[in-house]
């Protein structure tokens, strides 16, 4: 291995990047087709020795900006190390811009004036575009702050940036993701300011004897916001797993953080008008509609103008193509008029089996059957290769918990809630050093009553090959009493 390469340029050779992290060879091959032309040793010295990021990224079909984004995130996952993108072209800030912006969110992050930073921040950002703040939250977190501080700063961030920050449009046609997010928000916004609407009415301490109407109304549009998980599944499960394969992680994380407080805050609103708690909805729905609105607004101003920019068209195709997996919010239905540009990924859906015969441990299947039989399991299987990559996932008409053909290829702590990426650590690292061979868990989801296990796989030489997730609903079984030998008529 040739010496680590600190700084990413266009100018960077090719070669010298690989020799640097061999890794890079089977991922930028993942990242485009194109590129999967280096596996080739013949081609790989005759391509990579005279090539530059640019020059291989015009040969792609991609932008410069976001292959680099690419590339630094994929040695960060590899080796923790932090590579710096240095290309001024891709935008317009220099890099003494994107220092005085940084020092800024830093002071506020010491406890600095509030006042004074949104005067230095108007003043440094005022024509700003929403990937420089992107920008910046992802230099926060690779620099070492915790995500649950930056969560924090979010909320004195988006203080700031409402008063200097440009918005950009987001123009797109009707059945676009991003389309489909901006509608939804226009729903959530609508059902806030009905429940804003009800809180002003009555003097912000509705009671359900004294406004029992109120208090019916309360219900019916608490669960309609409920509704709101599915725009974050899709965030999620989605979305953020397109950004990741651009080096875009910090800000969605963080996002991801937020999305979980709002959903609690949300459920124990609920739960305290089924109880009749109006003192508990008194003191906590107004701080769940705001946490509600700001997270419009980073989307909007932050999150989506972002995405757009860094996306391939056949990204958001694919993204498209898996959004039923998860569905819209009630009320809402994507429109049909961007439809045309899917219809022939459609026609050649992800994971199609192809004619052969598996030849198994005990008898042998055709991949038509081993599909079949995926499916029709009355359990979920999810598989994580030895490298903590999704690798399959069973894809059952009905599905417990939310899985889109995004999660393919993408690392498992970046698809779970980050409140819970420790205990997924945890578990893998057990299976690693041999430590435990199962761990299971069981919680109330819904109706449902799940039963979640996860298994070491290993080989026949011992070694770890990964993980295996089974997930089932178990309320039935739970129910069972007696016995039942014969078929019955149910």
């Amino acid at each position: 291995m040739t010496s680590a390469i600190t700084h990413l340029r266009p100018t960077t050779n090719v070669g010298d990047l690989i020799g640097a992290y061999p890794f890079l060879i089977d991922e930028l091959g993942n990242f485009n087709p194109h590129y999967q032309a280096l596996q080739d040793p013949q081609m790989r010295q005759m391509m990579a020795r005279v090539a530059t990021l640019e020059m291989a990224a015009m040969r792609g079909g991609v932008s410069v900006d976001a292959m680099m984004q690419f590339i630094a995130g994929a040695i960060q996952r590899h080796t923790g190390r932090i590579v710096m993108i240095d290309n001024p072209a891709a935008s317009g800030v220099s890099p003494v811009r994107l220092e005085a912006f940084r020092q800024i969110m830093l002071k506020l992050h010491g406890g600095g004036d509030l006042p004074t930073a949104q005067r230095e921040f108007a003043e440094l950002v005022k024509q700003s575009l929403p990937g420089e703040i992107a920008e910046m939250e992802q230099h926060l977190i690779k620099e070492g702050i915790p995500v649950s501080e930056i969560k924090h700063m979010c909320d004195v961030h988006l203080q700031v940036v409402q008063q200097s920050v440009k918005k950009e449009p987001l123009d797109t046609p009707a059945g676009h993701p991003v389309h489909s997010f901006v509608s939804e928000n226009r729903l959530i916004e609508l059902t806030v300011s009905h429940l804003r609407a009800i809180l002003t009415a009555t003097q912000n301490a509705p009671t359900p004897d004294k406004h029992p109407e109120a208090w019916r109304e309360l219900t019916t549009y608490l669960d309609k916001l409920s509704e709101i998980d599915k725009h974050y599944l899709r965030k999620e499960h989605q979305l953020f797993a397109y950004l990741e394969r651009y080096g875009f992680t910090g800000p969605s994380t963080v996002m991801w953080a937020v999305h979980d407080d709002i959903r609690a805050a949300l459920k124990a609103v609920r739960q305290a008008v089924m109880d009749s708690d109006a003192d508990f909805v008194a003191a906590n729905l107004p701080a769940v509609l705001n946490a509600i609105s700001s997270m419009i607004q980073k989307e909007e101003t932050i999150l989506l103008p972002t995405a757009l920019k860094l996306l391939s068209e056949q990204d958001w195709i694919a993204i498209k193509r898996a959004e039923h997996e998860i569905g819209f919010m009630e009320a809402f239905s994507a429109g049909a008029e961007w439809e045309h540009a899917t219809n022939r990924e459609r026609q050649s859906p992800a994971g199609a089996a192809r004619p052969g015969v598996l030849e198994m441990n005990v008898g042998a299947l055709t991949l038509e059957q081993v599909n079949l039989i995926m499916i029709h399991l009355p359990v979920e299987l999810s598989y994580v290769d030895e490298h903590d990559t999704v690798r399959f996932y069973s894809n059952q008409p009905h599905k417990i918990f939310a899985r889109t053909p995004d999660a393919i290829g993408r690392k498992v702590q970046n698809c779970h809630p980050p409140k819970s990426v420790h205990l997924v650590n945890q578990i893998l690292s057990d299976f690693r050093a041999n430590k435990r061979d199962v761990a299971e868990f069981w919680i109330p989801f819904g109706e449902k009553f799940v039963h979640i296990r996860y298994f070491a796989v290993r080989d026949a030489q011992g070694n770890y090959r990964g993980s295996l997730e089974v997930v089932q609903d178990v309320s039935g079984i739970r129910k069972l009493e007696g016995e039942r030998r014969l078929l019955a008529e149910e």
